[in-house]
């Protein structure tokens, strides 16, 4: 059980993940107590690190999310998240869906005087696919991406209000 002062962070190298716990007495990786201490030499970047009864010597330096440290001549690339940072990152890979179906409608009350496609055409962007009068004007209301029309909901001579549907699309 850890305390409530407890940092918890999550550390990578390479296919390797561990669980690390920083109290302020003691070090708990995947819950099991280390005995570690890291310690700067004078004058020096370089640094010492005794744990379980052996000394290392070490350079670590931040990049990115991580460290690379220097471990008695080899490299290693360590990523490490404190719990705040991981539940953030973890929160912002489930993104809603892209919603691919879309309704084309009226933009302004008019009436329907042709309607250009049917329902299964394949459309790209910028075809023609319905014509409005509104206003004493032919308004010509094109497709703003590819797709497919899966179904038109207004006739020729039918009036329409604002918002009103059309058709109903399936972008690609």
């Amino acid at each position: 059980m850890t305390s409530d002062s407890a940092i918890r962070y999550f550390a990578r190298l390479g296919e390797t993940a561990r669980e690390v716990v920083v109290e302020a007495d003691r070090l708990l990786v995947d819950g099991e107590p280390i005995e570690a201490d890291i310690s700067t030499l004078p004058g020096s970047d370089r640094q010492l690190l005794r744990m379980e009864g052996r000394s290392l010597s070490l350079f670590a330096r931040r990049e990115g999310a991580g460290w690379i440290i220097e471990l008695e001549g080899r490299l290693f690339e360590v990523l490490v998240e404190d719990e705040r940072t991981r539940h953030i990152r973890e929160l912002a890979s489930h993104v809603a869906p892209v919603e691919t179906r879309r309704d084309l409608r009226a933009p302004m009350p008019g009436l329907i005087v042709r309607v250009e496609v049917e329902e299964g055409h394949e459309v790209e962007k910028g075809d023609s696919l319905v014509v409005m009068e509104a206003m004493k004007m032919e308004n010509e209301l094109r497709a703003d991406a590819p797709g497919t029309v899966l179904s038109v909901e207004v006739s020729p001579g039918q009036a329409v209000e604002r918002d009103a549907v059309l058709l109903k699309l399936e972008q690609r």
